[in-house]
């Protein structure tokens, strides 16, 4: 730089010095200064557009990898944001089919409320009844007795004529029979049969060993037809007694 500069100041002395001679070396001197400054300009220029290019592009580079980044950012924000919205719908889903199983449990306790209210209107009502049947029973039984009371003479003497007693059984609805005086040549031999009284239809439930299962077969199904206890037990006692005879024999 300091010889141009020298070169510069050698230029404009000779141009200032009055000469004849045409001399063109200082006009050159300055030409070549020139261009050499001027292509340190261009170099400069270049070398600086180049700087600047590469900044650009750099910057440029910047610039795209952050558009990249924000735009992964905005599709991330969008899944998230359609992940929100699903759940958020999933959500109400859900809380529409919770209010819906509330509804059913409400009405589910609404009615059983009202099956318990029914129940313990028909426990009441049952035990009503039952109390009502238990008394029912207890002046059946009262008179039972009374009765029994009151035919004890009766029955005693029958026993005592006939070798008949009878103990009925409020319980099941059966009465059971016993006979004795049966045969002369047995005193103490007794038997007895049950019969059960509590349906239209009579049964035996058991009978002495005497009796054959024909006979009872056939005596109770006359007593059902007819109704005459009194056939019955004499024909009972007929078949005892007719039973100790072949027997004897």
């Amino acid at each position: 730089m300091q010889a141009e500069e020298a070169a510069d100041s050698a230029l404009d002395a000779s141009v200032s010095a009055p000469s004849n001679v045409l001399d063109f070396s200082k006009l050159e001197a300055s030409i070549q200064s020139f261009t050499r400054r001027f292509d340190q300009y261009v170099q400069t220029t270049v070398a600086a557009c180049d700087e600047a290019r590469l900044s650009a592009d750099a910057h440029r580079a910047d610039l795209q990898e952050h558009i990249k980044a924000l735009e992964r950012e905005r599709e991330n924000t969008k899944h998230e944001q359609k992940e929100l919205w699903e759940q958020v719908a999933s959500e109400r889903d859900a809380d529409g089919k919770l209010r819906t199983s509330v509804q059913n449990l409400a009405a589910q306790r609404e009615a059983l409320v009202q099956r318990t209210a029914s129940i313990r209107s028909e426990v009441s009502e049952i035990r009503a009844q039952m109390e009502s049947r238990k008394e029912h029973k207890q002046i059946q039984v009262q008179r039972l007795r009374e009765q029994v009371r009151r035919n004890a003479p009766e029955l005693a003497q029958l026993e005592y004529l006939t070798g008949c007693s009878l103990t009925p059984s409020v319980k099941n609805g059966v009465v059971t029979f016993s006979f004795s005086l049966l045969s002369s040549t047995h005193p103490t031999r007794t038997a007895s049969i049950s019969l059960d009284v509590s349906k239209a239809q009579y049964k035996v439930p058991t009978y002495d060993s005497l009796l054959s299962a024909a006979t009872v077969k056939a005596l109770v199904q006359e007593l059902s037809k007819s109704g005459d206890l009194y056939a019955f037990l004499k024909n009972i006692r007929q078949a005892l007694v007719e039973s100790l005879l072949s027997a004897d024999a």
